[in-house]
């Protein structure tokens, strides 16, 4: 049986493991009994991990990190998330403690600094996430608070397109970038629909010039997808070079930094990277005239639902349809 005993400014915990006797000081003395705990049950190994162990949301979120964001696409983004989880208040506390009031005062101080909808409601999933998987498992008792609360509304998806002269605008702003894939990758986007990821993991061998497509092996949702290229897509890829495998060697941080002071520089307002994608979507939507299966097999959506979002025309698009409609004006 494990002992704590006060020892110099902290707490020691002592314990006798397979003849071997441990020790481990530690500031308090539940650092040192969980330690201990720890140990004794075997929980460096998941596949001994016991009911009974009293892990703290700080310690789940660790090691869901460690063990299984890796396996997931958007593991950047959860990391991100998980960075920001274990500073919480309730982090401190042991799985088994949390409650519905922990999860609503961290959904209340989220819509105080104005996030989205859409956001909150990711991060209330995270949390859920890793409180299911410890629970099912890990073997861990607990329960999921997240499930008694109200979420946030989703918010409305975004339509931003560009307009006026801010596609020359940002384009001429992009050529002053000290790096020229920024631009490349840019010009690339608006004419394929890709997410940033998806075109900054493409390889050359991923490209096939003589029949002007491009194939996605490893896309979002996880099946394959192929997309035709334009001449002006064909356009913007950079020289063939042996030495680089991948298309745009060119971090995600680095075309997200360019792209932030390129805006800026061109002074527009409210346009996200992936707005680039909505802007390419729509387009294809007309030139395709509205047809959402083909649509769909460009964008990768598993939904017409999803793919018809795109088939929205501008007013431009809408008053040069009227005026060939109207026979005065075919006159």
């Amino acid at each position: 049986m494990a002992s704590v005993r006060l020892k110099g400014k902290g707490f020691e915990a002592r314990l006798s493991v397979n003849g071997r006797q441990l020790s481990k000081t530690h500031a308090t003395r539940e650092e040192a009994r969980r330690w201990a705990a720890g140990i004794k049950f075997g929980f460096l190994n998941p596949a001994c991990a016991p009911s009974a162990y009293w892990l703290t949301f700080h310690e789940a979120c660790q090691r869901y990190r460690d063990e299984i964001v890796p396996l997931h696409k958007g593991a950047a983004q959860e990391r991100y998330r998980i960075k920001q989880l274990i500073t919480l208040p309730f982090a401190k506390k042991e799985l088994s403690n949390l409650t519905a009031d922990d999860l609503k005062t961290y959904r209340d101080g989220l819509i105080a600094r104005g996030l989205s909808g859409s956001t909150i409601r990711l991060n209330l999933a995270l949390v859920s996430a890793i409180l299911n998987h410890a629970r099912k498992e890990w073997g861990i008792d607990c329960e999921n608070p997240v499930q008694e609360i109200k979420k946030p509304r989703p918010s409305k998806p975004r339509s931003r397109r560009l307009t006026g002269d801010e596609e020359t605008r940002l384009l001429a702003t992009l050529s002053e970038c000290k790096n020229p894939l920024v631009k490349q990758v840019v010009k690339f986007l608006l004419e394929t629909g890709m997410r940033r990821g998806e075109a900054l993991r493409l390889r050359w061998e991923d490209l096939n010039l003589q029949t002007r497509v491009v194939t996605l092996k490893d896309s979002k949702n996880g099946h394959a997808r192929w997309i035709p290229l334009t001449e002006s897509a064909t356009k913007a890829l950079p020289l063939l070079t042996h030495s680089q495998a991948r298309i745009f060697p060119i971090t995600e941080s680095a075309l997200a930094q360019a792209w932030g002071h390129a805006v800026k520089r061109a002074g527009i307002d409210d346009l996200r990277l992936h707005d680039l994608r909505h802007e390419a979507l729509s387009r294809w939507a007309h030139r395709l005239g509205g047809d959402v299966f083909k649509l769909a097999m460009i964008s990768g959506h598993r939904t017409l639902q999803m793919a018809q979002r795109y088939v929205h025309p501008v007013r431009a698009e809408m008053l040069a349809t009227e005026a060939l409609a109207d026979p005065k004006q075919a006159i």
